[in-house]
């Protein structure tokens, strides 16, 4: 396991949060917990992921892997970037995370990388109530269908220690409106790489990087291959 992992999963025991969280059960490494016992304790936490912690470090790999590409559409580009990724990992690790010592546990299903160079983390799949909410809120587009899927396997997904990266189903309205905000403040209109004119509303948001005004966005205004197109937004 990466030893960032270790360092951000890091549990502050005495309460005085100089770890990075109050509590933390590294599920991956209590076989003697019961999905009961969990499960009532933790209710966020996926079923597939309790047994996913239950297997060794090479099975949690390949099963996550040929889970992914099940999930998402054929694509042979895809395809291939999935099997490198996760050729690039050397554990896949369940933690169980409490902010604050009244706070609800959050579940992280934690991608480390080999060598030591970061890992990924991903939260528990989206709801199809989630998934209906975020298409009534833009009903006047069509989300692409992998990015449909991919947040049945994670509803939301960040690098290491950042708090953006893929924003969460739920929290993407107020995101657009945020993110709407920024573009009335900037000083020239929005435009492609080429010049061409952009409706601002058209950009809607699903990627953010950490600290930086930098976004991946769905451009509802523009279909190559019959789905919505997706395009990268600088703010500088």
């Amino acid at each position: 396991m990466d030893h960032h992992v270790k360092d951000f999963y890091r549990q502050s025991s005495d309460g005085s949060h100089k770890g990075c969280y109050y509590k933390v059960i590294a599920l991956h490494h209590a076989p003697e917990i019961t999905w009961d016992a969990i499960h009532k304790q933790v209710p966020a936490l996926p079923r597939g992921w309790f047994e996913l912690a239950q297997l060794i470090e090479k099975d949690r790999i390949e099963f996550s892997r040929e889970f992914w590409i099940a999930k998402m559409p054929y694509h042979p580009n895809l395809q291939e970037f999935l099997i490198k990724f996760f050729d690039a990992l050397d554990d896949i690790g369940v933690f169980i995370v409490q902010q604050k010592f009244d706070d609800p546990f959050e579940v992280h299903l934690v991608y480390s990388l080999k060598k030591n160079v970061g890992f990924f983390r991903g939260y528990p799949p989206a709801s199809e109530s989630n998934i209906v909410s975020l298409q009534e809120s833009f009903s006047n587009v069509i989300f692409p269908q992998d990015y449909l899927a991919f947040l049945q396997i994670h509803n939301g997904f960040s690098k290491t220690t950042d708090c953006t990266g893929i924003t969460r189903s739920e929290a993407m309205t107020e995101n657009y409106k945020r993110f709407q905000d920024m573009l009335r403040q900037l000083e020239t209109p929005v435009t492609t790489s080429s010049g061409q004119s952009v409706n601002p509303k058209a950009l809607i948001p699903f990627y953010e990087s950490f600290g930086m005004p930098f976004y991946q966005c769905f451009w509802s205004e523009w279909y190559p291959q019959d789905e919505m197109g997706n395009v990268y937004f600088s703010g500088t």
